[in-house]
């Protein structure tokens, strides 16, 4: 994927970089308002900034379509600014995790309402409590049980808000990141009436500005996060707020730590008045938050014996022996307050009750089950057999859990596949086609440790413990002689491998040109992988996994399966970011994605099956272009070191400088310097790599691109400057560095507008203070139109920013080429607090002016 020119762009979608987006009046949707396309005779303005248009002369007008912003199908009233907000946070599994946990048994959890430090927590004005225990002790079981008890009880708080969100370690990446914790809940907060007026300002002006959420941009965590507390203190002063988050251990050991920081920081930054109650509950391991201090703690070990007691009493309920036994009670002592211990030594039991053992020998079989979770893990999966280990890599390491149709084909076809055709496969496995009985298989491939989810119908490990086993220590024990680091790798390869080889079966390139709805329904597994085997390829590759066979499994030097996986992708995802485009070769796609193992495996062979490490595909980018752009420096030094054209242009003029510089990515850009890439390269617009950098806030970038001699006055085809562009974006740190090498602080773009002007018409109150420092001049006007700094801000209704150009002196009766004022403006367009402002300065200029 490209690289984000923004830092608003996270890394799942994003926008081209090929161009200085947002910033140039050639081409494309206005980033700036609606516009009028207008046929007739005389002269045709249309304003680089606001929502003008000026027509002279005849002619009739229509509203244009090039408007970048929010999409109104139908009448624009009909468009919700909230609900569209809250679509953008929603997500497909938001509810999913909850609704997977087991239902606390009828007896069970009751404890934890009469513990003390429960009832201290629940009592207190604000506080944060901790319930922690040991893999399988119950901890989600007991919050989903604590969540449906503050939610019906009168004694909550009248109108009490009540929040939660249960991490999933083995669910989809928004399940188990703090991105999905953040928008599941300012989703919830949405309930609230004006709960999210702050959300909903950023999300319109980004709409604005942008485009539509989820393709033009994507919502960050840690702009969430601050969102989230906003929006929680507008909420606490009307309502109490309970916060209950489930599994923070399965959101990563980095995640885990800082959200409990987080949590505990968050108490303690709020006014010791004037809100209503906050409490926050989460459940975490013991590891890996250590310690936190001043927080309310209850260890779920220490006091579940009597429920895991009842629990096994229920389980055992049918079992002939259980009166005349002790067997319910040697499980749960030797249960050691972890509930998923004794639910699987319960299953033994169980087992072994059908097949008609008698107590005393289902006693010994208890009595010598390790006690440690692991240590059971590690008996139950003994003597694994070859599908049972694929079965496990595919539930450890897919990208997301797959569901019974895909993982059906997942397993019939192998790495090492002798078949051509998927009929083939299916004739030479042995899995069953029906829901049902592929259940039973992951049953019993599985020893147990898996199942389907109740409402995705997904496989996944019974619990989080399950895949922590596997991935650490399970895969290396069924391999004595390898690491896990090498396991890992070599799971990932496998997987790979087998994406690439049922790509290349015979139906589906026959069934190519069916659409994609037939595509998906007929081959499962297809879209899994299309999308997948790169990332499985890359991770295999870091893991230092020999990469020497990937031209076989492309067949040599034909791009034949390449072309067919583009084919196949275009339909799937035409419109994706992600969508290579045509004419895209297997060593594009390895430079891009920085697989440098097997990109060096193709290019030990280049030679011989005649692969060009400067082919281009359809947008005219080399590979090397693909490299600079999103940072790979190890594959831009062996593409250099192979002779790649550190030159080569693509079709909108950009080098691989360009890319480089636009991304940030200062050492790839240090190194393309070093081999001698030209630092004034400019693009189709006369764009230079400085100007990308500046344009994206790059400042490291800027300072060696300086350093290097880059000329900070080099204008491009609008006539702007880096430093226009700097203004522009609002980026404060590389203006000052660009007008500490001399940049013209009145340089003027085709249009006449100086840095001042253009920052006041985006109303940036810290760049205009910046600007007016360094001795910018308060009064210029544009040449086309007329218009001062004040009459842009006026216009555009910037209060903050009139005001501080008016007390910085500007003058207030400046007219434009049609002898209308900043005041005339303001009132146009309906901006009554400029107004006013305007005319207290106009009626009192002696006494509101700085000297």
């Amino acid at each position: 994927m490209d690289r984000v020119t923004d830092e608003i762009f996270p890394p799942q979608k994003r926008p081209r970089t090929d161009g200085l987006q947002g910033e140039t009046e050639r081409t494309g949707p206005s980033s700036q308002g609606s516009s009028f396309i207008s046929h007739g005779t005389g002269d045709q303005l249309n304003v680089p900034e606001g929502k003008l248009n000026i027509t002279k002369g005849p002619g009739n007008q229509f509203p244009g379509a090039n408007f970048h912003g929010p999409t109104y199908f139908g009448i624009k009233e009909h468009f919700d600014p909230l609900q569209e907000c809250l679509k953008s946070l929603a997500f497909l599994e938001i509810n999913s995790r909850s609704n997977d946990i087991d239902t606390a048994a009828k007896g069970t959890c009751e404890w934890l309402l009469r513990h003390q430090t429960y009832t201290s927590w629940a009592s207190c004005e604000r506080g944060l409590l901790w319930i922690k225990g040991n893999p399988g002790s119950g901890k989600s079981t007991l919050l989903r049980y604590v969540l449906k008890y503050v939610t019906s009880m009168p004694s909550t708080g009248e109108g009490a808000l009540i929040l939660s969100f249960f991490f999933h370690g083995r669910g989809s990446e928004l399940q188990k990141t703090p991105l999905g914790l953040f928008r599941s809940l300012l989703y919830q907060l949405g309930q609230v009436s004006d709960g999210l007026s702050d959300l909903v300002a950023t999300f319109q002006k980004r709409c604005d500005t942008i485009g539509k959420p989820g393709e033009n941009w994507q919502w960050h965590p840690r702009e969430l996060q601050h969102l989230f507390e906003s929006s929680l203190l507008k909420v606490l002063g009307t309502r109490p707020v309970w916060l209950l988050v489930d599994a923070l251990d399965e959101s990563g050991e980095e995640n885990a730590v800082n959200l409990a920081e987080e949590f505990k920081f968050l108490l303690q930054r709020l006014p010791s008045s004037g809100l209503k109650q906050f409490r926050i509950c989460f459940t975490c391991r013991h590891y890996p938050i250590l310690d936190l201090d001043g927080v309310f703690e209850v260890c779920v070990e220490k006091e579940n014996r009597k429920d895991i007691s009842i629990f096994v009493q229920d389980k055992l309920s049918s079992f002939r022996e259980r009166t005349s036994s002790r067997i319910p009670e040697l499980i749960t002592n030797r249960a050691n307050g972890v509930f998923m211990w004794a639910w699987l030594v319960v299953k033994q039991v169980l087992g072994l009750e059908r097949k008609g053992a008698g107590w005393k020998e289902i006693e010994t079989v208890i009595l010598l089950v390790p006690q440690e979770l692991d240590a059971l893990y590690r008996e139950l999966i003994r003597n694994m057999g070859s599908d049972s280990i694929k079965l496990v890599q595919w539930i450890c390491f897919a990208l997301r859990p797959l569901s019974l149709d895909e993982l059906r084909w997942a397993m019939l076809v192998d790495a090492d596949c002798p078949h051509r055709s998927l009929f083939e496969c299916r004739t030479a496995g042995d899995y069953p086609s029906d829901d049902d009985g592929m259940k039973r298989r992951v049953q019993t491939l599985s020893r147990g440790l898996a199942e389907i989810t109740s409402d995705a119908k997904v496989i996944q490990f019974i619990h989080q413990s399950v895949k922590d086993f596997f991935v650490q220590k399970g895969l290396s024990a069924l391999d004595e002689s390898a690491k896990t680091n090498f396991v890992v790798g070599m799971a990932h390869f496998r997987l790979s491998r087998i994406c690439i080889r049922y790509l290349a079966m015979e139906e589906i390139d026959q069934s190519i040109n069916n659409g994609h709805h037939m595509l998906t329904i007929d081959f499962p597994f297809l879209y899994y992988a299309t999308i997948s085997w790169v990332a499985h390829t890359k991770q295999s590759d870091a893991r230092s996994i020999s990469q020497e066979d990937i031209l076989e499994y492309f067949a040599g030097s034909s791009n034949t399966l390449v072309e067919r996986w583009l084919r196949i992708y275009r339909v799937l995802k035409k419109y994706s970011n992600d969508c290579p485009p045509e004419g895209t070769s297997l060593v594009h796609v390895m430079s891009r994605y920085g697989v440098t193992g097997a990109l060096g495996a193709i290019l030990k062979r280049a030679d011989q099956v005649g692969v060009n490490i400067n082919g281009k595909d359809s947008h005219s980018r080399m590979p090397l272009s693909y490299a600079a752009g999103e940072g790979h420096e190890a594959v831009v030094q062996l593409l250099l070191d192979r002779g790649a054209d550190i030159e080569a242009a693509d079709e909108m003029g950009s080098t691989p400088l360009h890319w480089a510089a636009a991304n940030g990515n200062e050492a790839v850009v240090r190194l393309l310097l070093d081999r001698g890439a030209d630092i004034e390269a400019a693009d189709e617009m006369d764009s230079t790599p400085l100007h990308r950098a500046a344009a994206n806030g790059h400042e490291a970038v800027v300072r060696l691109l300086l350093d290097g001699g880059a000329d900070t006055e080099a204008a491009d085809g609008d006539g702007k400057t880096p430093l226009l562009y700097a203004t522009a974006r609002g980026h404060e740190v590389v203006m000052r560095l660009l007008l500490d090498r001399g940049a013209h602080i009145e340089a003027v773009d085709k249009w006449g507008q100086t840095p001042l002007s253009r920052a006041a018409g985006r109303g940036n109150e810290a760049i205009i203070q910046l600007l007016l420092d360094q001795g910018a001049y308060i009064d210029i006007a544009d040449k086309m139109l007329g218009w001062t700094p004040l009459l842009w801000a006026a216009k555009n209704g910037h209060e903050a920013v009139a005001r501080l150009l008016l007390d910085r002196g500007a003058h207030t009766e400046a007219v434009d080429k049609w002898d209308r004022t900043p005041l005339s403006w303001a009132a146009a367009h309906g901006h009554a607090a400029v107004v006013r402002l305007l005319q207290v300065h106009i009626a009192q200029p002696s006494s509101t002016m700085l000297p």
